[in-house]
């Protein structure tokens, strides 16, 4: 949620909660604010065990669903391998939950956007904070 070792937790929960309140926002931003789409928080086990907790779904009725991942930084948020790690297992427990007929694409909603790197090209969109603030 946050990335300064903790000591401001809250920044990222306030963050997820704006995100959470802006969801037409977030649509718009994605260019998907005409398709029918279903919003919630997502929480699963994979057949490893391993949990998986996703932010945001937008289950969409033209068979896509965006898992949105939410990050309050105050730099544009780099992913590391550990976190490129994670993100790849959370991704692979909707799909097994949900099966393979629909596509599924990360969205990186960041408060300061996403750093380009080499971990980051896993990422299909992006949102920002000041999407958030823009009509819907």
């Amino acid at each position: 949620v946050v990335t300064d070792g903790g000591k401001n937790e809250w920044r990222g929960f306030a963050f997820e909660r704006l995100c959470l309140w802006h969801v037409p926002q977030i649509k718009a931003a994605l260019g998907i604010a005409g398709v029918h789409t279903e919003a919630y928080s997502w929480r699963g086990t994979a057949r490893d065990g391993h949990p998986a907790q996703i932010d945001l779904v937008l289950d969409r009725r033209d068979g896509i669903a965006n898992v949105c991942e939410m990050k309050f930084a105050r730099r544009p948020y780099a992913i590391d391998a550990n976190e490129a790690e994670r993100l790849s297992r959370r991704l692979e427990t909707f799909r097994e939950r949900f099966g393979s007929d629909r596509s599924v694409h990360l969205t990186m909603i960041a408060s300061n956007g996403l750093e380009r790197n080499a971990h980051s090209h896993s990422v299909q969109s992006e949102v920002v904070l000041e999407d958030l603030f823009r009509d819907a």
